[in-house]
């Protein structure tokens, strides 16, 4: 009677699913459009970004967590461009607010762009 009453219950509980993440290739001549979702989006770079700079202010609001961003808009209708620099490189991204906006994105490199890694006497190899 027990395991019925506790299988009945189980059967009301809401059915979870979970969010796939984006990823975006970027290259320092593109502007990619990123879909920010109204409950916030977080954006994973292949390494930490040395500086962001967002285009309009106020628009967003910016956390950083070790390689990535957490971006949350402060109104629904929020846009602007991001400007994110890794080892020198500038990379350019368009904040749309959407509700459809993906929760994670995964920012790469172009494969003709990678980022390369510093020599010890601090020119790229």
């Amino acid at each position: 009677m027990m395991t019925n009453l506790i299988l009945l219950f189980l059967s009301f509980a809401p059915v979870v699913r979970a969010e796939v993440g984006k990823t975006i290739k970027l290259c320092e001549n593109n502007v990619a459009t990123v879909s920010i979702s109204t409950r916030g989006t977080a954006l994973e770079f292949p390494m930490e970004p040395e500086k962001v700079v967002l285009g309009t202010r106020s628009t967003f609001g910016i956390a950083y967590i070790k390689n990535d961003l957490t971006i949350s808009p402060a109104t629904v209708n929020a846009r602007s461009n991001l400007f994110v620099y890794l080892q020198g490189r500038r990379f350019v991204l368009d904040l749309v607010t959407s509700p459809a906006g993906a929760g994670l994105y995964f920012i790469k490199d172009c494969e003709t762009d990678r980022i390369k890694p510093e020599s010890k006497n601090g020119r790229r190899k």
